[in-house]
């Protein structure tokens, strides 16, 4: 057992969930448009995400093949999440691992996220990998029922690891910044989205793994301010949560292809507008229910 996954199962304990949760899901409709009218809605989408990173960094992403783990609901729930989840990270270009594989990508729903990342801090959770105190203070200060953080790495825009001395110290060889080119790329190693079980009550299931699949995959979420074009992360948001989509909308998968297709060795404020420059060429038209895992 990983160290990621063993600490998550122990903050996992289980508890029945309402049959509505196990319902299937439905995919939100997209309404056609043309170019200009799409780069816009595009543009407001990716501006309204709040994605993590530092000192214009690229934006951290899965490099190696994902594999989706759930703890916390009744075998059946868990399959469903994990299925939905694997397979919209593929729909996204993003390479899956072989059945059997160590999880990691983790989402956990418990009693309490609050309580359970405290006792993760306080056992030196392996599930909290890479996250300093003040990243943990702030994990603890989100409001809502849901937490979520990336344990990430850097490489050089080459591929080349850190080396790491005995005295602590820590050495990257990259070449210069270019105009275009940073001199790294970040990697995820493992995601974690902690989800209170109340929350989740009179959910369906799938709509709850879309939701996470955002997170976990992207890292993005929500400002406290309303959503200005249509998300799944609207969900368990004190402004859209009632009136949360089903499932994906036209414009999380756009997203979600785009992030995983534009260079990842570019600054952030370079690759937000490549984001959404993809999504509007591609056209978040084409995204329809026929292409929704």
């Amino acid at each position: 057992m990983n160290a990621l996954l063993g600490g998550l199962l122990a903050a996992a304990a289980l508890a029945p969930i309402p049959d509505q949760a196990l319902a299937a899901s439905s995919q939100t409709g997209i309404a056609s448009a043309d170019s200009g009218t799409m780069t816009a809605r595009a543009r407001r989408f990716v501006a309204q995400l709040t994605i993590p990173g530092a000192n214009d960094e690229p934006f951290a992403r899965f490099a190696y093949p994902v594999c989706v783990g759930s703890a916390g609901l009744p075998p059946e729930a868990g399959e469903i999440v994990a299925e939905r989840i694997t397979a919209i990270a593929a729909s996204s270009g993003l390479p899956i691992a072989a059945s059997g594989c160590a999880p990691n990508l983790m989402v956990v729903f418990v009693e309490d996220g609050q309580a359970a990342v405290r006792a993760l801090s306080r056992a030196g959770s392996g599930a909290l990998v890479g996250q300093s105190r003040a990243d943990i203070g702030r994990i603890l200060d989100r409001s809502g029922p849901v937490r979520a953080w990336l344990q990430t790495q850097v490489r050089s825009r080459d591929g080349d690891r850190p080396s790491y001395s005995s005295t602590g110290w820590t050495t990257l060889t990259a070449q210069a910044s270019t105009r275009l080119s940073a001199s790294i790329r970040r990697e995820i190693v493992s995601s974690v989205v902690l989800i209170d079980r109340e929350a989740i009550a009179d959910r369906d299931l799938r709509q709850v793994a879309d939701y996470a699949a955002m997170r976990a995959l992207t890292g993005a979420r929500l400002d406290e301010t309303a959503a200005m074009e249509p998300t799944i992360l609207t969900l368990f948001t004190p402004h859209g949560n009632a009136a949360a989509p089903a499932g994906l909308t036209a414009e999380d998968r756009a997203f979600l292809s785009a992030f995983h297709i534009v260079r990842d060795d570019m600054a952030e404020t370079l690759q937000r507008p490549r984001i959404v420059d993809r999504m509007t060429r591609v056209g978040l038209a084409v995204f329809d229910e026929t292409q929704a895992p």
